[in-house]
């Protein structure tokens, strides 16, 4: 029992150091994203729509 419960703060640490990666590795912030999509700058639906560089 109390082996399972130790267990616990290296996994939760490994996990929370997982997720920061991801996140920090992800191109822009959320309010930039969120900027872009009001604006209609979405890469996608530009591209699409043949009005952006790339």
């Amino acid at each position: 029992m109390l082996r399972r419960l130790l267990l616990i703060i290296p996994t939760l640490l490994g996990i929370l150091i997982i997720n920061f990666v991801i996140i920090q590795a992800a191109p822009g912030g959320p309010v930039e994203q969120m900027i872009a999509k009001i604006e209609g700058f979405d890469g996608a639906t530009s591209r699409i729509a043949g009005g952006g560089a790339g």
